[in-house]
């Protein structure tokens, strides 16, 4: 019986740690998506790109559809904070010329 136990939760334990990795691979997936269209429209250096990356990484993995709308305008603001931080004036002035983009990276 003790046998049947650790067998069960060892499966149990395997299938929770391959959903855990399809989620992240789901995650970097969306998050390369983003930087692509954001440069195609503005070009931008490595660190900028990796900057970028992590208010896209934590969007992704907070957007949810049961979370309230109270906290989706709070994580719209905080990653609208990481997409604008490391860009230049010229470049915000670009971004802010299509708000189609800024939509698609902060909210969907």
């Amino acid at each position: 019986m003790k046998k049947f136990i650790a067998l069960f939760f060892m499966i149990v334990s395997f299938s929770v740690a391959a959903n855990a990795q399809d989620r992240q691979k789901e995650i970097a997936k969306k998050v390369q998506n983003d930087i692509t269209a954001l440069t195609a429209y503005i070009p931008l250096s490595d660190t900028q790109k990796v900057a970028i990356e992590k208010g896209l990484v934590m969007k992704h993995q907070n957007l949810s559809p049961e979370l309230s709308e109270a906290r989706k305008k709070e994580l719209v603001k905080v990653v609208d904070h990481y997409l604008r931080a490391p860009l230049t004036q010229a470049q915000l002035q670009k971004l802010d010329a299509n708000p189609k983009l800024v939509k698609q990276l902060v909210s969907e």
